[in-house]
């Protein structure tokens, strides 16, 4: 095995190697766990620097989240970090949640903000909580031993004033411990670019690492457009075209792995694919980027 084959995420990441890395959430229903673990069983086999776990608005799947990545580390033995969100937690239960994942043996994690609870007119701190993500970031990293990243959106967080304070608030996190950054969907690259380098001259060193939304049809677009305020370019329309189901299924892998090997070729830190538990985009697009030559699977 290579040397580099041996390296974790976060060395990954520190040396400046690109990872590249899944999403997935905990089902609410026995149907999504059954079909979860079946594309879990199918991204095991692309040996991803790490998989993530989300966690529902408003706290709502926190114990099968905890569960979820212990799971996975036990059984599939491969990194995992668990997203960890302010939202409806008082600052011992995020101590007791970080405890948990510490006796799974789970060292990274996602802190975040996080979205209000369905229904809720916008973000409302615990009163004994953290109303920032940098709160829950300087909690993590102080009283523990976690890697810990954070997020970001490329086009602005749709509650910043602007681009500039947006990427203030990352400044802080980073300042806060956080040593890598996941970004927010997005489908033209451009727009990573120019938010890349105005980080970069406002201080942000920390790696950004690129997500990416696999598209498997177009009513997925307009749904993205209203949950992250991301742009739809004309050209990714244009692309995606009409037809069947299938079509506009395999356009979107041609989307994608043109998308991640241009951001491969721009240096970016890594490419996180949100799988939405699905696994068939997702290893298209990651066994077309092995073929030419990115991520090669460790030698055994």
């Amino acid at each position: 095995m290579s040397a580099s084959a041996t390296l974790r995420y976060y060395d990954k990441l520190k040396v400046g190697e690109p990872t590249i890395s899944f999403e997935i959430f905990p089902p609410k229903n026995p149907a999504g766990w059954s079909s979860l673990y079946a594309t879990l069983a199918e991204l095991s086999k692309r040996s991803p620097d790490f998989i993530s776990v989300t966690y529902g608005a408003g706290g709502s799947t926190r114990e099968k989240t905890v569960d979820l990545v212990g799971r996975i580390r036990r059984e599939l033995n491969i990194p995992t970090i668990a997203h960890l969100t302010c939202v409806g937690h008082s600052t011992n239960e995020l101590g007791d949640i970080l405890r948990l994942l510490e006796a799974a043996e789970i060292d990274g994690v996602m802190a975040l903000r996080g979205d209000p609870p369905k229904g809720a007119a916008g973000f409302t701190a615990h009163p004994e909580g953290f109303q920032y993500a940098s709160e829950l970031i300087s909690f993590a990293h102080h009283g523990f031993a976690f890697h810990i990243g954070c997020g970001f959106y490329p086009e602005k967080h749709p509650e910043a004033e602007s681009l500039d304070a947006d990427i203030a608030a990352l400044k802080v996190k980073q300042d806060a411990g956080a040593e890598f950054a996941v970004s927010q969907l997005f489908f033209d690259n451009d727009t990573l670019y120019r938010f890349r380098e105005k980080a970069t001259k406002a201080g942000v060193t920390m790696p950004l690492v690129a997500g990416i939304m696999p598209v498997t049809g177009l009513s997925q677009l307009k749904r993205f457009r209203e949950l992250s305020g991301t742009d739809i370019p004309a050209k990714l329309v244009d692309f995606l075209g009409a037809g069947t189901d299938e079509e506009i299924t395999q356009r979107g892998v041609e989307y994608g792995v043109t998308q991640c090997v241009d951001l491969l070729e721009h240096g970016i830190a890594g490419v996180h694919l949100y799988t939405l538990n699905r696994s068939t985009s997702t290893v298209a697009i990651t066994d077309e980027l092995r073929r030419r030559g990115y991520f090669p699977l460790p030698s055994k």
